[in-house]
């Protein structure tokens, strides 16, 4: 845990900041308290704490003489200071103590806890950095490493480069872990940055190394010390010899511990592929080839992270452009749209997107090149059917540029079906309605938490219901269930960003099922509420 100590002359201020924080949940260990600046500078030698929280007028000694003090004795510690009084002064000195934060009282305890995980993630950061320079102050043989890098390269791109006696003769000339009286398989590694931590170790080159070192350590024992692992690009391969009797199973519990190291140690996940054995050095190729191809298996199972070549059964490979049934889900898209059959257009998208992860033979590439191909298509149909300037021209642009780099078919759905959706609302938004259609409206608007039906609504507005949703569908695009769904989940996206639980949200939006709420929200959004909720935070 990390030590913090906090020094404040005010009782009920310093009980106050320790009692309204739950620091133990944040690993954080309140080790002394103190109430003017002599006492705090007494307790440093007993308790030495990572971060000092400090007020600046305290009796007998204030909080900036007794950081100063602090530091002149050889302390190391970060350090917040806390003044009632905004003078530039005390901002100036802090400064030149190189404190952490400077915060006029009184300060909330949000705010005072906010600055001291600040701290933390500074203090792991140079932690790791540490760890890190003290081995590569100890790793001398940095030409070999660099030579060993370029050849096991070459060995992967350029199989015809260097037969196997040169191979065999290299092994010890660069003090390869490998050899080649074993079969040899290749591994690769590709990092995601986790987005619900923002620590991050800012030089590339030292991640590559911890990197390195982690997976050394980790896999070491599988392969009884038999394996090297370099970065290939922005990827991490090893390559390792394995028994006559390996099997992936085997290998997975290291997997297991490799992936929880990453998360440990780095905040990072990992999504690994693992080609077959090979008998020989001179075939490691078509190992590596393998890891890479199933790699991408990722893309279609989100939240599986290790993929055996031995395990995946290959397809016949098929041509996107050849599959009959999906030209003819993207020609029922196209026309709906151009018959304005928005709501129409969305179920074919959906069916679209179907068929795709249910046939997931085909590569992420060729996705992609579809689903920009259908982005293309909607272009022209707005084009030429409204006048209104399109605000969200820009975002569109960084959505197609994102495509290509989208880690799972989910994430490439959810943003396919963002743009569409967009631009749907913007064409039904746009005309002149019906006067029965906008009194419907304003009736939805204000009762659409109630059980409100097509019936119900048909009835107040004077009309029968088939006309009723024949206008819909004639003036919105859309029928009248539909809309009154886009509107739910319009309010319900406000809701949630209120901390809300998911089924009150369900509840004040006229659902009195949380799973067709969830459905529902999903389809018109392409994530479910809680996913919404989640992302709806982290961007605050």
């Amino acid at each position: 845990m990390y030590k913090l100590l906090i020094a404040e002359d005010e009782d009920t201020i310093r009980q106050g900041i320790i009692s309204t924080i739950d620091w133990n949940k944040h690993n954080i260990d309140i080790c002394a308290e103190a109430t003017n600046g002599q006492q705090a500078l007494d307790l440093m030698s007993l308790h030495q704490p990572d971060i000092v929280l400090t007020d600046i007028q305290m009796p007998k000694m204030s909080g900036l003489a007794f950081i100063r003090s602090a530091k002149q004795q050889g302390y190391t510690f970060e350090s917040i200071v806390l003044t009632g009084f905004e003078d530039f002064n005390y901002a100036t000195d802090s400064i030149r103590l190189n404190v952490f934060d400077y915060m006029l009282k009184p300060a909330q305890p949000s705010k005072i806890l906010a600055a001291v995980l600040k701290i933390i993630q500074k203090l792991e950061h140079k932690k790791l950095v540490d760890k890190q320079l003290h081995m590569l102050e100890h790793y001398t043989d940095k030409s070999i490493y660099y030579d060993k890098v370029e050849q096991l390269t070459r060995w992967f791109h350029f199989p015809e480069s260097a037969p196997l006696e040169k191979r065999l003769e290299l092994l010890p000339k660069l003090k390869m872990k490998i050899n080649n009286s074993e079969a040899l398989h290749v591994g690769m590694l590709s990092l995601t940055p986790r987005q619900e931590n923002q620590f991050m170790v800012n030089d590339y080159e030292l991640l590559k190394f911890a990197c390195i070192n982690i997976t050394t350590e980790t896999l070491s024992a599988f392969y009884n010390n038999k394996i090297e692992v370099i970065f290939d690009h922005d990827a991490l391969v090893w390559i390792g010899n394995v028994s006559h009797n390996y099997e992936p199973n085997n290998l997975k519990s290291y997997l297991s511990t490799l992936l929880d190291n990453f998360k440990a140690y780095l905040n990072l996940t990992i999504c690994v592929g693992v080609g077959s054995a090979k008998e020989s050095i001179i075939d490691i190729h078509q190992s590596y080839n393998e890891a890479h191809a199933v790699l991408d298996e990722q893309f279609y199972h989100r939240e599986e992270h290790f993929f055996f070549h031995e395990e995946i059964h290959d397809a016949v490979e098929k041509q996107i452009l050849h599959d009959k049934e999906l030209a003819v889900l993207e020609d029922e898209i196209i026309t709906h749209m151009y018959n304005k059959m928005y709501d129409s257009a969305l179920d074919k998208l959906e069916n679209w997107l179907s068929y795709l992860e249910e046939n997931s033979y085909y590569h992420k590439e060729q996705i992609n090149l579809k689903a920009i191909t259908l982005i293309v298509e909607m272009q022209k149909f707005v084009q030429g059917n409204t006048l209104t300037k399109i605000e969200w021209e820009s975002d569109l642009i960084n959505w197609i540029e994102q495509l290509p780099t989208m880690r799972t078919f989910d994430d490439m759905s959810s943003i396919l079906k963002k743009i569409f959706r967009n631009v749907f609302e913007i064409l039904t938004a746009e005309k002149s309605v019906h006067h029965t259609v906008q009194r419907a409206q304003a009736i939805i608007e204000k009762r659409y938490s109630d059980n409100i039906t097509l019936e119900s609504v048909a009835n107040e507005v004077f009309v029968s219901s088939a006309y009723l949703s024949s206008l819909f569908k004639q003036e919105l695009g859309i029928n009248f269930l539909d809309y009154l769904h886009q509107y739910r989940v319009a309010q319900a996206k406000v809701l949630l960003t209120k901390n809300l639980k998911i089924y009150e949200v369900a509840n004040k939006t006229g659902y009195n099922d949380e799973r067709h709420f969830s459905s529902t929200f999903k389809k018109w959004t392409g994530i479910t509420p809680s996913r919404f909720q989640k992302e709806t935070k982290i961007v605050k």
